[in-house]
């Protein structure tokens, strides 16, 4: 009697009551009902593969018809969130969203933002992510770092990729390959902002070996229980510790604090006392922010302090700490610089016809598609797949599309 295989290196699957569970990339599944794969043929799932009693074509043919849909269903199992997969076959461009793909805001550096979805939920979070209703995305690594590529070679210094998600980008399965092949892509640079929860040794040896240059740090007090209420969530400081020491000499770390107005305005010492012990190659070992408020953003229920003081506030700690905390006239420790970048296709305002491709992360949205760019359109619940649209700009500033229909 034939037998068939169906096995991938980025698909599992398991038995389970209700079904078939599609394990993809660890982090993501969906789910094959008995009826469905049993129309193909009678099956089993030995060793993470399904094996049919049918001939090879016969098989391959039907099951790649469940395979994109059963895709089209995918779940993250960061909150149980449903998550729509961008790949080269999607019809999707990776330029022209704020939330995924490259962006490119006019210099050498560029923003990599591979999927999103976080383990944690940030009471002052600037993009509302963790705990929310969002679809979440996930970007295919080899379809995101061919954006990179073809963006970077635009630039004449050398390029910065910042692995910067709406999200936390330790969640995303193929980042040590994403590290790698972003150096080979034309990146000079590679960062990294993560909380930090999900690192251990061996990751921080693998991110290592593929070349992250800089993770960024996003600490925000240091202790215990005021950290854990701004994070929503647990955020474990001896061992964030541990992993801190773990990068000296391999991957420079730098401290990101966000100082929140009568939150954690006393935690900034111990912070700044923290940094000086971090022995890094090539970068500060702190850079303090401001808080801000920003539309879609959580809100601890502060005021944004005044850039004044807070500026006047930093000068201070300068003294006491020794540390630079504010870039003089002239200085460029990070190597940014203004750069050229592709053409903008249309303007904020101009009505212009997309094609939905798919829904967006929220539920009145789609992603459509024009002119090799990616437009959010808001206010488009009752849209379909492949549907052209006529709809009006309301922004595009950096690349960065969104609109209404009209």
């Amino acid at each position: 009697m034939d037998h068939t295989t169906i096995g991938f290196e980025d698909l599992l699957f398991e038995e389970r009551e209700e079904g078939v569970r599609v394990v993809f990339l660890r982090n993501y599944h969906f789910f094959l009902s008995k009826e469905s794969l049993e129309a193909i043929a009678p099956y089993e799932v030995r060793d993470g593969s399904l094996v049919f009693e049918e001939r090879e074509r016969r098989v391959w043919n039907k099951f790649n018809l469940l395979l994109d849909e059963g895709l089209g269903r995918l779940v993250h199992r960061v909150r149980n969130k449903p998550c729509l997969y961008l790949h080269e076959g999607s019809g999707i461009p990776l330029l022209g969203s704020n939330e995924f793909g490259i962006i490119d805001r006019g210099s050498n550096i560029l923003e990599v933002k591979p999927l999103t979805g976080c383990n944690l939920s940030c009471t002052f979070c600037s993009v509302g992510e963790g705990e929310n209703d969002k679809r979440d995305i996930l970007v295919e690594e080899g379809y995101l770092v061919s954006w990179f590529s073809r963006l970077a070679k635009l630039k004449e210094h050398p390029v910065e990729a910042n692995i910067g998600p709406q999200g936390e980008p330790l969640l995303y399965p193929k980042l040590v390959e994403l590290v790698r092949d972003l150096k080979a892509g034309g990146a000079a640079v590679v960062s990294m902002n993560t909380n930090g929860t999900l690192l251990h040794a061996r990751l921080i040896d693998d991110l290592a070996a593929a070349g992250l240059d800089r993770i960024n740090l996003s600490l925000h007090a240091l202790d215990q229980g005021l950290v854990n209420k701004l994070m929503g969530g647990a955020q474990h400081l001896p061992r964030l510790r541990e992993m801190i020491a773990r990068c000296e000499g391999r991957i420079d770390v730098l401290l990101t604090p966000v100082l929140i107005p009568g939150v954690n305005d006393d935690q900034l010492d111990a912070l700044l006392g923290l940094a000086k012990t971090i022995k890094n190659k090539r970068w500060p070992a702190v850079g303090v922010q401001n808080f801000l408020h920003y539309p879609g953003g959580r809100n601890p229920g502060v005021q944004e302090r005044p850039w004044e003081e807070f500026y006047a506030l930093l000068r201070r700690k300068e003294e006491e700490h020794g540390l630079s905390l504010v870039l003089k006239g002239g200085e460029n420790v990070f190597g940014i610089y203004p750069e050229k970048t592709l053409p903008k296709p249309f303007r904020k305002g101009q009505v212009i016809t997309v094609v939905l491709q798919a829904p967006g992360r929220s539920n009145d949205e789609w992603l459509g598609v024009s002119s090799e760019r990616v437009v959010t359109v808001r206010s488009c619940g009752d849209g379909a797949e492949g549907e052209r649209r006529r709809v009006r700009l309301l922004r595009d500033k950096h690349n960065i599309f969104t609109a209404v229909p009209v």
